[in-house]
């Protein structure tokens, strides 16, 4: 018996199938290396993810309504008037009573004053000659006077506005505070000690010992412009360390066991009219800034994510020389906070911040202040982290569950669509939420889950189409495996009924030529016939069903289907007789003995699919048909011709075979209706076909009951020509004639 068929094709769905079984192993362990890779961190992809994050905060439409932050910027403008940086303490005292003057609510300063002015006389003769040289005044003795006196009057100008908020910078690592002594430390944590947050609402255990930013040092400003100030503020700024952009304000930083508010956070104290101001905590952090009534969320480093308004120039913003010459009207200024800072570029107060490459420093901190005035920061909250871990089970698991289960196509389809749903969930949570989701990490894990289970079919796909190529070349031509494999949807295995064509071929006489040779010669004698009949079912598009012992049985019209499977069937019988006629001469020539075959075809509906056990089964046909073409196949010895097909087969190749006769109509075995029956003739088995009407005529004789007048011309054709089915019905009129005592 030949190999069976392959039970399963490409694309298979059974349920326990080894596609279905390693897709969802390799989906599984995709699935645990991307959480892996979220939970450690992967700096690649941590990395494209805020570029995502930078993207989705660019398109996002700009906060309505006007900003309560305006700048007043020293700019090119404003050094070409007042020179270069830093100017005297006097000019600064003109802009903080400038300001006063025009009514705005709060003025901070993003520009730091650490030292005295006259640090050095060269200094102040140096900036004393240029001024003069702008002002015209004679003498530089008075200018010089006035400079010593610079530090006081700005102080001055600072208290009497009461409305001045000054910076303060915190020393991040060793290597910046190496040069500060205890003593300066203790200097300048008493100086700045009463800026500390004093109302603490915590919900932990009440050490306050979580972890936050180290701080080895402090810078403040002259202690009389600190005590000027109505409050002070660092104005530390951390840039993130994969990739330096600015996206986090650190709204509070510990030092010294002291929690410290940033610049921004009191600036916007004092513009709310000074609220009851409260750090809130956990055992884990920081949880958030309360204003009143109102709570700023931060995550448990005191940082919030900074909602930009837009790219550079997103605040209104005026010159100091045009402050200073008068050219502000004070309904710009009134009642808003002023943020004084540098956004000349020879300045370098530059960052690089998602909504630009070269963005002033000064407006990250205008942004700053606007986000803690609206409560609109992004959130970022660290329930997030579980958030995405669930989300991502959740994903992971539905497509582990689906992919294998769907096709290539369709798999394409769901991951698209699940995709294009997460990131639209994303972008809206974004836009109307203002809540960072993570993108990177759960579109990497469907993008695998699907690349993998695609690879998983194709590979599938290949190996199954190998399994049928090898058990279909031992069934059908070549040809014909790779028409299956080009279109694997109309193999139809597991049962399809159709109308086919099915052809039984049988030696003669087998068993005596088996007794006459050796069991070698015997099995080489009847593969090399087994092989010659095989090729020529082949050549013709025939579907090998099995050998059955000696027999043979082919299947026209499947697996692919063919509208032509009846002519195909009764060329391969001719085929098979020419070839026979051949190997028989050579048989001769060895001194093999020679043998003889019979062939049955018919036409009909059959089951074709597979068919057996679990365990075992056999692509094959089933039906009456199929046992028609069997008995029709059994009565060539009957009739003593070669080949014999039914008139269901006959209707159908009638035009291409001419010399098929009709020679009986007969019921078989196990068919109740008679069934008419033709023989293709070959015609190098005679001198000649030109008696074939003669044959006809006796037959129709036959069929009228004319026995004896049929019986003249039978005899006379068996006899002329060696005609077996002649002879036969001779035998059949003399054995009616003997019945009837004639």
């Amino acid at each position: 018996m030949p190999k069976s068929i392959p039970k399963a094709v490409p694309g298979s769905t059974a349920k326990n199938s080894p596609l279905r079984v390693s897709a969802r192993t390799v989906g599984l362990g995709l699935l645990g290396l991307v959480l892996g890779l979220y939970l450690v961190g992967n700096p690649l992809l941590d990395i494209i993810e805020l570029k995502t994050y930078d993207i989705r905060l660019a398109m996002r439409p700009a906060p309505p309504g006007d900003p309560a932050v305006t700048i007043v910027a020293i700019d090119e403008k404003s050094l070409a008037a007042y020179g270069r940086w830093p100017w005297s303490r006097a000019t600064m005292a003109r802009v903080v009573e400038r300001l006063d003057a025009l009514g705005a609510q709060v003025i901070a300063f993003d520009v730091f004053f650490s030292e005295p002015e006259n640090r050095t006389a060269l200094e102040q003769i140096e900036r004393l000659e240029h001024e003069q040289r702008i002002s015209g005044e004679a003498s530089p003795y008075a200018r010089v006077k006035r400079a010593l006196a610079a530090d006081s009057s700005f102080g001055q100008a600072i208290a009497k506005s009461g409305k001045v908020v000054l910076p303060m910078v915190f020393l991040m690592s060793e290597d910046e505070a190496r040069h500060l002594g205890k003593a300066d430390v203790a200097r300048s944590l008493a100086a700045t000690q009463e800026q500390a947050v004093k109302l603490i609402r915590d919900r932990g255990d009440g050490l306050l010992d979580f972890p936050m930013p180290q701080i080895a040092g402090l810078l403040t400003n002259l202690p009389e412009l600190s005590a000027a100030a109505r409050a002070s503020g660092h104005i530390n700024s951390m840039p993130d360390a994969r990739d330096g952009s600015v996206r986090w304000a650190p709204l509070v930083l510990r030092y010294q066991g002291l929690f410290f508010p940033s610049a921004d956070v009191q600036a916007v104290r004092l513009y709310l009219n000074d609220p009851v101001f409260a750090l809130h905590t956990t055992r884990y952090g920081i949880s958030g800034l309360q204003f009143g009534e109102r709570i700023i969320p931060t995550d448990e480093y005191g940082r919030a994510l900074i909602n930009y308004r837009g790219g550079a120039r997103s605040f209104p913003t005026w010159s100091v020389s045009d402050l200073l010459t008068g050219r502000i009207d004070a309904t710009q200024l009134r009642g808003k906070i002023v943020l004084i800072g540098a956004t000349a570029q020879g300045l370098g107060d530059y960052r690089t911040t998602p909504v630009g490459a070269v963005f002033p420093g000064v407006e990250i901190r205008a942004n700053t202040m606007q986000n803690l005035i609206d409560g609109n920061f992004i959130q970022r909250p660290g329930w997030m982290f579980v958030f995405d871990v669930g989300l991502m089970l959740a994903l992971g698991g539905l497509l582990v569950a689906l992919l294998p289960r769907l096709g290539v196509r369709l798999s394409a389809l769901v991951t698209l669509a699940l995709a294009g749903a997460y990131l639209l969930l994303a972008i809206i949570e974004f836009r109307m939420q203002l809540t960072w989701i993570n993108v990177v990490y759960p579109a990497l894990l469907i993008a695998l889950l699907y690349v993998s289970s695609t690879l998983l079919h194709y590979f599938t796909a290949e190996r199954e189409k190998r399994q049928i190529k090898n058990a279909f070349q031992h069934y059908v031509p070549v040809a014909v495996v790779d028409e299956i494999l080009h279109n694997i949807d109309n193999l139809g295995l597991g049962g399809d009924k159709r109308e086919l064509t099915v052809l039984f071929s049988d030696i003669r006489g087998f068993t005596g030529i088996a007794e006459g040779l050796s069991p070698e010669a015997l099995v080489q004698l009847l593969n090399d016939y087994l092989t010659q009949m095989t090729d020529r079912v082949f050549q013709h598009d025939g579907l090998l069903d099995k050998y059955i012992g000696d027999a043979i049985m082919a299947v026209y019209g499947a697996p692919i289907p063919h509208p032509q499977h009846a002519r195909l069937a009764c060329r391969t019988a001719v085929g098979m007789m020419q070839q026979l006629r051949r190997m028989q001469a050579d048989w001769k020539k060895k001194g093999l003995p020679g043998m003889d075959i019979g062939i049955g075809i018919n036409t009909g509906p059959m089951v074709v699919g597979n068919m057996g056990s679990r365990t075992r089964f056999d692509y094959t046909v089933i039906g009456d048909a199929v046992n028609l073409g069997a008995r029709i196949e059994a009565l060539n010895k009957q009739y003593g011709t070669h080949i014999l097909i039914s008139e269901f087969t006959y209707n159908q190749v009638k035009d291409e075979f001419r010399h098929a006769r009709e020679i009986d109509v007969t019921t078989v075995r196990g068919r109740n209706e008679p069934v008419r029956l033709y023989e293709l003739m070959l015609a190098e088995d005679y001198p000649h076909l030109d008696w074939l009407p003669e044959f006809a005529r006796a037959y129709e004789l036959f069929r009228a009951e004319q026995r004896t007048q049929a019986r003249t011309v039978f005899k006379k054709l068996a006899e002329t020509y060696n005609d077996p089915v002649s002879r036969y019905y001779v035998e059949r009129c003399q054995k009616t004639r003997r019945r009837r005592g004639d």
